[in-house]
């Protein structure tokens, strides 16, 4: 059985940051860098950036038809996904 007072000291929660300090830094749940996945690959820039034009691409579609009064149409209609 897990500890949950080692949990929390593993997480961080009971200590402070100080930016002063010497030493390793220790990001929570004992990861010593703020940000850990793929950020070096151009990959996962572009599937955020083609998340960010879905998005887009689906609001002005939306903002189009009620600008053009087709408040019945399957552009204005459908729910709004979350990708």
């Amino acid at each position: 059985m897990v500890d949950p007072s080692f949990s929390r000291y593993l997480e961080g929660s009971s200590q402070s940051f100080n930016p002063y300090g010497a030493g390793a830094k220790v990001y929570g749940s004992g990861r010593s860098a703020p940000n850990i996945g793929p950020t070096s690959k151009p990959e996962s820039y572009d599937m955020r950036d083609r998340l960010g034009v879905a998005k887009r691409n689906a609001m002005l579609r939306r903002l189009k038809a009620g600008q053009r009064g087709k408040f019945m149409s399957s552009e204005y209609l459908t729910p709004p996904r979350s990708y």
